[in-house]
């Protein structure tokens, strides 16, 4: 199964293994500058193994920083690896 990276955070998300978690908005109140955080209770839930990358919601976020699906770019096999590992 392919891999897509988040091209804002780096997160990698593996379609074999699904997620684990979730994107927990954090609200805060940045204009008086005071840490009155609150957690969303509308977080998504974890994605079940398997569930390939076009199969995801269009809502769905990165875990990590909650940028949108539309940030992830799908990683490519490197073939030439093994190629420029020099032996001796």
């Amino acid at each position: 199964m392919d891999k897509y990276r988040c091209m804002m955070c780096g997160h990698v998300y593996n379609a074999s293994k699904g997620e684990v978690k979730g994107f927990d908005v954090i609200l805060c109140n940045s204009a008086t500058m005071k840490l009155e955080c609150t957690t969303s209770e509308n977080a998504k839930p974890y994605t079940a193994a398997g569930t390939d990358f076009s199969s995801l919601p269009s809502d769905w976020k990165c875990p990590t920083c909650g940028y949108p699906k539309s940030y992830y770019r799908k990683l490519e096999t490197d073939n030439l690896s093994a190629m420029r590992t020099i032996s001796f």
